[in-house]
């Protein structure tokens, strides 16, 4: 580095020659070629007042062009800013370069700024390869190519999109992701307007927004509802039409059985919630509500019983919808679960068996020996387990 005669200093780098000079404000020229086309009022005030306090601590790099004047290749924010704090020059860098070195590195640094909003790092992507190949800009910029047809593929959005993706908004936020699922609404610039307003103000996340934008292709007839009530409403309209993705899912004897045992559970849970004691406390319209969904789980339940019954009249050779009560817990079962599902006894028991003589411990049917401990308490190796013979004394109430 050396200082020349006319005050200004020069030297080499790898950006080739340059020279750090103090320059007038009045002789240097935004471009119409910049990347960030958005400058925040209130983050340019910030700026300014710490160029007051503290200077310019970061020089700006320009170019000359005609009539002694500069061209700003980078730092047009800390040049608006050193204006608004009241400065008259600017320590910049002045480097000898034509329009396109100009216009690329003008692009490189603003990419590389954690502020530059995704729409305008798609622009200068889009501008880098009018004079770049697509290998070269995504070694420039450090990134893959995939990467670059991830940010164009915002620039395909309508311009109300690309807008309220560049916004700064306290209400919620709208991510490049939101904004990569709304493609898939091409063509319905509306819908996707209201629907990155809808991700704002209700936060959705982009696994809610994919499933919303299912929903409005499966359903368009629904798509009004869907932008105006709530995601979990939108799953209640999908189970009731029958079109939930959850009910055409494949099970796997694994899943399956989880599957049960939850079903299990929620009817259990619904046992202890049909209280009749809460009809007193009801409106007319809430009694009305309830009447309706549980008119509607009935339904259902008596559909899926049918399924489940013919299941088992195809699948289970000698199948008998027989019920018995469990004798520890007294749960109605039907004699072919063999366990009782709540505390898991053995259910056929010799002891209750109409072909069982007690006073000779046998089975009249095959003769076999069963002592009355074993009748009284079966296990797995008992014979009763899966008796085919079985046939209780007393018949269970039977399920409707």
């Amino acid at each position: 580095m050396r200082k020349d005669i006319n005050g200004t200093k020069k030297g080499f780098s790898t950006l080739g020659v340059y020279s750090m000079q103090e320059i007038d404000l009045n002789l240097i020229d935004a471009t119409a070629e910049q990347p960030r086309k958005t400058f925040y009022q209130d983050t340019l005030e910030e700026l300014a007042q710490s160029i007051r306090e503290r200077g310019v601590l970061e020089p700006i790099v320009v170019r000359p062009v005609a009539n002694g004047r500069y061209q700003i290749v980078m730092g047009e924010r800390r040049f608006r800013a050193a204006r608004m704090a009241g400065l008259s020059t600017i320590p910049a860098i002045v480097r000898e370069l034509n329009e396109e070195e100009a216009k690329a590195d003008a692009l490189l640094e603003n990419f590389q700024r954690e502020d530059l909003n995704p729409v305008e790092r798609a622009k200068a992507i889009q501008e880098l390869l009018t004079f770049m190949s697509w290998q070269q800009c995504a070694k420039t910029l450090g990134v893959t190519e995939s990467t670059l047809r991830k940010y164009l593929e915002l620039l395909e959005l309508p311009e109300s999109i690309q807008a309220e993706l560049a916004k700064r908004d306290s209400e919620g936020v709208f991510l490049e992701s939101h904004a990569r699922l709304l493609r898939a609404l091409s063509g319905d610039e509306a819908t996707q307007l209201r629907l990155a307003r809808k991700i704002k103000a209700e936060n959705l996340s982009t696994a809610d927004t994919a499933k919303l934008i299912d929903a409005i292709k499966e359903m368009p007839e629904k798509k009004e509802a869907f932008l105006r009530v709530p995601l979990h409403v939108t799953h209640e309209i999908l189970r009731h039409s029958g079109r939930s993705a959850e009910r055409s899912r494949r099970f796997k004897p694994q899943t399956a059985e989880q599957h049960m045992k939850q079903m299990l559970k929620t009817a259990s849970t619904m046992y202890d919630l049909l209280d009749p004691n809460v009809i007193a406390y009801l409106t007319s319209e809430q009694a009305n509500q309830l009447l309706s969904t549980i008119s509607e789980l009935a339904d259902a339940t008596v559909k899926f019983g049918q399924q489940l019954r013919s299941a088992l009249q195809r699948n289970d050779f000698g199948f008998k919808e027989v019920y018995i009560h469990c004798p520890l817990c007294g749960r109605i079962e039907l004699v072919g679960s063999v366990r009782c599902a709540v505390c898991w006894t053995v259910l056929r028991r010799c002891c209750d068996c109409g072909n069982y003589d007690q006073v000779y411990q046998r089975c009249s049917v095959t003769g076999n020996n069963v002592y009355m401990s074993d009748a009284e308490s079966p296990d797995e190796n008992s014979l009763s387990y899966r008796c085919e013979h079985y046939k209780p004394k007393f018949e269970a109430k039977k399920a409707a």
